[in-house]
C-alpha cells in the first residue's frame, strides 16, 4: 500500500505539457529523460549572436546547454558558397572551412553543409530546415534522444516539433531574444534565452 501511495503522489506532482500551453515538465521528468542532442542552424546562430554583439565560445554554449543531460551528439548546419575562381570568395570559403573543422575536429560536432542558392545576386540558404526537420525525426524514432535542444527561430520548423512532442521526446528551443518565433515558444516545453547567458557563453 505505501508503494501504491507513494506512486500516485508522485503522479499527481508531475505536469505534463499540453501544445500549446506554458506549463513546464518538472524534475520527474528529468530524472527519467536524460540522453540529449543539439541541432544548431548555423546561419541563424551567428546572426543572433552578431546582432548582440557577442564573440560567441561553441564549446561553452554546448557545456552549458547540456550540462544537465547526458550528451550523445552535436549537429551543426550551415550553408556553403560555390566559390569558382574569385578569390574574395575562395578566402572567405577556406575561413569558414577553417571554423568548420575546428567543429568538428576538436569539439566533436557532426557539420552537415549544403550549397547556398543565388537570385539576382541575393545569396541564401536552402535545404538547412528540411535536414533539421528530418534529422530531429529519424533520430527521435530512432529513439536516440529523450531530449532535443533545437537552435534556429524559423516557424517552419513547427510540425516537427509537433510530431516529437506527440512521440513523447522533450522539446527545448534556444536562441537570442528576438531570434524565435512564437509559434515555437508556444510548443517548445522549454525555451532557453541565451541573450540572459551572454557571461556563461562568451569567448
Amino acid at each position: 500500500m505505501n508503494d501504491a501511495k507513494s506512486l500516485n503522489n508522485n503522479e499527481s506532482s508531475y505536469k505534463s505539457n499540453t501544445r500549446g500551453g506554458e506549463e513546464q515538465s518538472l524534475t520527474l521528468f528529468n530524472t527519467i529523460s536524460k540522453r540529449l542532442m543539439i541541432f544548431i542552424d548555423g546561419g541563424n546562430l551567428f546572426h543572433g549572436a552578431k546582432n548582440s554583439g557577442l564573440e560567441l565560445s561553441y564549446e561553452k554554449l554546448i557545456k552549458f546547454l547540456s550540462k544537465d543531460y547526458d550528451l550523445i551528439r552535436v549537429y551543426y548546419y550551415t550553408g556553403v558558397p560555390k566559390i569558382g575562381g574569385d578569390k574574395d570568395k575562395i578566402k572567405n570559403y577556406n575561413k569558414q572551412k577553417g571554423f568548420l573543422d575546428y567543429l568538428e575536429m576538436k569539439l566533436n560536432v557532426d557539420v552537415v553543409t549544403k550549397p547556398l542558392g543565388s537570385i539576382a545576386g541575393r545569396v541564401f540558404e536552402k535545404g538547412i530546415d528540411v535536414r533539421i526537420a528530418s534529422d530531429i525525426i529519424w533520430h527521435g524514432l530512432s529513439s536516440n534522444y529523450d531530449v532535443f535542444i533545437l537552435i534556429s527561430g524559423d516557424k517552419d520548423l513547427m510540425d516537427c516539433l509537433f510530431r516529437m512532442k506527440d512521440n513523447g521526446k522533450r522539446v527545448v528551443v534556444a536562441n537570442f531574444e528576438g531570434r524565435v518565433s512564437k509559434e515555437l515558444k508556444r510548443i517548445a516545453d522549454e525555451y532557453i534565452n541565451l541573450s540572459e547567458h551572454l557571461e556563461e557563453i562568451r569567448r
